[in-house]
């Protein structure tokens, strides 16, 4: 199963942090490849909350539906995503530095069987890299939010 990791040290605590993570309205904003909500539902971020975004890394975009399978506030969340093709993990980390926080970002992704042998090419010759530079500007974009006190 392809998987990509990223972490960044934001000068910001953890709950602010986790107020923008609990903040599905704003995902088009900081989620790079969330192009935009199709649906927040209640808009309460717990455990069993689901929503569905239009995204996902070019060329592959489409409508996914998630559902968070994980919430202990202000450190860890699971959100799983399904799009017909592909079923999504991302693990979503928040934990406290003595200078502020560490955002930590994983994704494992696991293809449907028919998509295996194609994804087996495709994942080391472009999408490891197209993953990998998503899921940094998320975290970026994250920083960027937090440290200029916008959530």
């Amino acid at each position: 199963m392809p998987k990509v990791e990223a972490s960044i040290d934001i000068t910001g605590n953890p709950e602010d942090i986790w107020a923008l993570m609990c903040n599905p309205a704003r995902y088009p904003e900081f989620v790079d490849p969330a192009d935009r909500m199709i649906d927040i539902g209640d808009g309460v971020v717990k455990q069993g909350y689901t929503y569905k975004e239009h995204g996902g890394i070019k060329p592959f975009k489409s409508d996914s539906t998630w559902t968070v399978t994980t919430f202990e506030p202000t450190s860890h969340q699971v959100h799983v995503g399904h799009d017909g093709q592909m079923t999504i993990h991302l693990d979503i980390r928040v934990e406290p530095t003595a200078w502020g926080s560490r955002l930590i970002q994983k994704i494992d992704l696991k293809p449907r069987w028919y998509l295996a042998p194609v994804s087996t090419v495709m994942w080391p010759l472009m999408m490891r890299k197209r993953a990998q530079e998503t899921m940094e500007k998320t975290v970026a974009n994250v920083k960027r939010i937090v440290e200029l006190g916008s959530t």
